[in-house]
């Protein structure tokens, strides 16, 4: 750092010391002969409950977008051909077995009817 800065800072330093001895060590309120119980009151103000205004749309809770329903135990459908009609009943019956087996042991649920999850 230069000889000159180093003059600089301590010139200001001195000078802010002077500054802040000259300054008084009470409260502005005694310099003009006050005490805080003479000061105004501060005015009071009403506060309100906010009003509520009625919404001009009707908000509906958020529909979730997909539906998925579990096998609730409908026997499959009848089609009037016998050798489908009993290929998809040994199948269902086999699907309920495995599914009691597998709630029995706690492993994943097993759907046993023929529908898409997610649709009606």
């Amino acid at each position: 750092m230069s000889n000159s800065k180093r003059v600089l800072g301590l010139a200001l330093a001195v000078l802010s010391a002077n500054a802040t001895a000259e300054l008084p060590h009470n409260s502005i309120l005694s310099r003009y002969g006050m005490t805080p119980d003479e000061l105004p009151k501060p005015a009071v103000i009403d506060t309100q409950a906010p009003v509520e205004e009625k919404s001009r749309f009707h908000i509906e809770p958020e529909q979730p977008w997909a539906t998925i329903r579990i096998g609730d135990g409908k026997r499959p459908e009848v089609t009037g051909n016998i050798s489908i009609d009993n290929s998809v009943q040994q199948e269902y019956d086999r699907c309920q077995k495995l599914r009691a087996e597998m709630l029995k042991r706690g492993d994943r649920y097993v759907v046993c009817d023929t529908s898409v999850p997610g649709m009606p």
